[in-house]
């Protein structure tokens, strides 16, 4: 294969008409240039200048590779700007991961960021009502969610973002609607509804406060998506328990009210695929996560910020990607 470097040096001698011209135009010495086109000679075995006076001219074989070269060499420098850019994050495609707590309240905004700042970047939206483990399995680059106990990791850069607690949604004309607080007795006569599988991790260790407080929670209705849930709830004839920053930009008939303590809690976590950790629109979107954690954590009541000084080598690591 030719060399492109000994390529661009023969195209600039035909545009410039000497070896001193096209030596000033590419930052060269003149004996470089002359070195390049030597080389060249050989790899094709093709007489590309002769003299000329004092000087050389381009011959018609010489000429006729120029031009020939001339659409490989400018697709190879689209190339190197497509590098670029996608080293820069201006373009390519950006997979997000979230779980369903933040899906309203936090990826509108920043999907909204991250468009404004990367307007070429596909940004690819995965929602999944799974932990940060599953969804780190399906090719994500970001993932914020709910996580197991930090584990060290060769592929993932992790960041704990907050630990909150779970309030109690009711319809806004619901008895418990005016109260500051609800402690999970005073739900065990209701009718509940909520979008968690009844065998999963999530609603078990709502399941599992509520039987410490003495009773089962009575799951009526199992819809598969939260506006569901908030539709029933909105009816006043159901109620629903949540995490804490899902009770954000609810709907005006439904009301959040904390649950008194002790209670359920959980950790929200950010990770990043190390692979991507350094490009721009991976950073980017990593601040803008850390900055609306830290946000909804001073937003509500017994929300704990967890985004301070990183503690641990693998934090580190995230908070220099970020």
């Amino acid at each position: 294969m030719l060399d492109p470097l000994k390529l661009r040096v023969l195209r600039s001698v035909v545009e410039t008409g000497s070896i001193r011209a096209s030596a000033e135009a590419l930052g060269y010495t003149p004996s470089a240039v002359s070195q390049h086109l030597t080389s060249l000679r050989r790899e094709t075995g093709i007489e590309l200048v002769e003299r000329s006076g004092r000087g050389i001219s381009v011959t018609a074989h010489g000429r006729r590779l120029a031009a020939e070269a001339g659409p490989a060499l400018d697709a190879l420098d689209a190339l190197d700007r497509t590098v670029e850019d996608l080293r820069a994050g201006r373009i390519g495609t950006l997979r997000l991961g979230y779980a369903t707590s933040v899906a309203a309240s936090w990826v509108p905004e920043l999907t909204q960021q991250v468009r404004r700042r990367f307007p070429d970047l596909r940004l690819e939206l995965v929602l999944r009502d799974c932990t940060c483990e599953d969804l780190a399995a399906e090719g994500m680059d970001v993932v914020v969610g709910e996580g197991s106990e930090e584990v060290p990791s060769e592929e993932w850069a992790s960041q704990e973002l907050l630990e909150e607690g779970y309030v109690a949604i009711v319809g806004a004309d619901h008895p418990l609607a005016d109260r500051s607080e609800v402690r999970l007795q005073e739900l065990a006569d209701e009718s509940w509804v909520t979008d968690d599988p009844l065998d999963s991790a999530w609603f078990d260790r709502i399941a599992a406060a509520c039987r410490a407080a003495g009773f089962t929670p009575r799951v009526d209705v199992n819809p598969g998506d939260f506006p569901t849930v908030l539709g029933f709830v909105a009816t006043g004839d159901h109620v629903t328990v949540q995490p804490s920053v899902i009770g954000a930009d609810l709907r005006p008939d439904v009301v959040a009210i904390p649950l008194a303590e002790p209670g359920p809690r959980r950790r929200l976590r950010l990770q990043v695929r190390r692979a991507v950790a350094l490009n721009p629109a991976v950073q980017f979107l990593a601040a803008g996560i850390r900055d609306l954690a830290a946000r909804k954590a001073a937003d509500f009541p017994g929300v704990l910020d967890l985004t301070g000084p990183p503690a641990s080598p693998a934090r580190d690591a995230l908070r220099r990607a970020g």
